[in-house]
């Protein structure tokens, strides 16, 4: 029988749910979490990273040592404080078989209140029931649905670790991610020439029509097995009347290799660039880098803890690839040993979203038996 306290469980994770927490908009998320920590006696800051990444709230950060570890390594525990939209308002609603809903016309939140429930409830009980532990980080940013801004601005020097777990993985307990991909986007302005549409058309240079060509002649998709690319939007012209003298291409690349990433975005860079010189027109390209590819390695100690952890609940390990991205990218630029975990969540960034009490519970039956060492 589990050892979780379940109703308390479903309590944080209700309580936090309520809370409105659109990205750059967790102020009063970080509050929250916060007042439940100073209340456990753990101390916590809030960086100031707001006005690097724009939000109300800074990334939380607390330690819990064993004293009897002195100068040992520590092990991070981490569940973003944002969500999507539409998350104003949110209810949770608990339905006879343990399933957690929102109304249906919101979002659940339960990406990313889910891991932040079942890091609280594990630290709790560890406090509780005394002996000994792993010297215990908890980071709680912003903005990670905003391609992680908020651990992207975080002085991860603050961090004794030498592992993270990071509970942002929708899907079955015991789903592990072993990679995520590198994630460009990109903006192209094309500029040509206005004339009128009727009198003198061959005097204009159509912005829309260079845009249109080179974006024919990209392999926009899947490019290869490692790689995607998307053309997202496209805007110009100011009337029907009018050769569109502007146009703006938005668009994202994204690849399991870095450099493949990089290499495809040159390829989009030169068609535009050759489809407005021909044209006469000129093309002006920008892009930000969000997010860097990882692979978990088969000899990670942190993959190794999830697997021993889940294995004591009878549960197998699943080993699967993503192209999304989390904070685990942000950690693993910085070479430490993280992997991002299931964390009882389904139909994420849908008003479809729900949980399972049970499944929660495995989770932090999982981190608390990690957090124990």
């Amino acid at each position: 029988m589990s050892s979780v306290n379940r109703e308390r469980l479903l309590k944080i994770f209700t309580e936090l749910t309520a809370i409105d927490s659109l990205s750059f908009k967790e102020g009063a998320m970080a509050g929250a979490v916060i007042r439940i920590l100073e209340d456990l006696g753990i101390p916590v800051t809030e960086d100031d990273s707001c006005d690097r990444t724009g939000s109300d709230a800074g990334n939380l950060f607390a330690k819990f040592y064993d004293e009897s570890k002195e100068g040992k390594p520590a092990v991070l525990f981490s569940a973003h404080m944002d969500t999507v939209a539409p998350g104003i308002s949110k209810k949770a609603v608990l339905h006879e078989d343990g399933k957690i809903t929102s109304d249906g016309s919101t979002i659940l939140g339960a990406d990313d209140v889910a891991g932040i429930a079942e890091i609280i409830e594990a630290v709790q009980e560890i406090m509780e029931e005394g002996g000994e532990h792993e010297n215990i980080e908890l980071f709680f940013p912003v903005a990670e649905e905003a391609f992680t801004v908020g651990s992207s601005a975080f002085d991860i020097s603050r961090s004794n670790a030498d592992k993270a777990f990071f509970l942002d993985r929708e899907g079955d307990v015991g789903s592990v991610t072993m990679s995520e991909p590198t994630l460009i986007s990109f903006t192209v302005n094309i500029k040509g020439r206005a004339s009128h549409a009727g009198f003198a058309p061959e005097k204009g240079i159509n912005a829309i029509v260079i845009a249109s060509k080179a974006i024919a002649s990209l392999p926009v998709g899947r490019v290869d097995s490692d790689t995607t690319l998307a053309i997202g939007t496209i805007e110009g012209g100011v009337a029907v009347n009018v050769v569109p003298e502007k146009a703006v291409i938005k668009g994202e690349i994204r690849s399991r290799s870095d450099e493949k990433a990089f290499d495809t975005l040159e390829i989009v860079k030169k068609a535009f660039e050759k489809e407005a010189s021909e044209a006469g027109g000129e093309s002006a390209f920008q892009y930000e880098k969000h997010l860097t590819a990882y692979k978990v390695p088969e000899d990670s100690k942190a993959l190794s803890d999830y697997k021993k952890a889940i294995g004591k609940l009878g549960i197998s390990l699943i080993k699967e690839d993503s192209f999304g991205g989390s904070d685990c990218n942000t950690f693993k630029k910085h070479c430490i040993d993280s992997i991002c975990i299931a964390n009882a969540m389904w139909n994420i960034h849908t008003t479809d979203e729900y949980t399972l009490v049970d499944e929660m519970v495995k989770v932090t039956e999982i981190i608390k038996d990690i957090m124990k060492g």
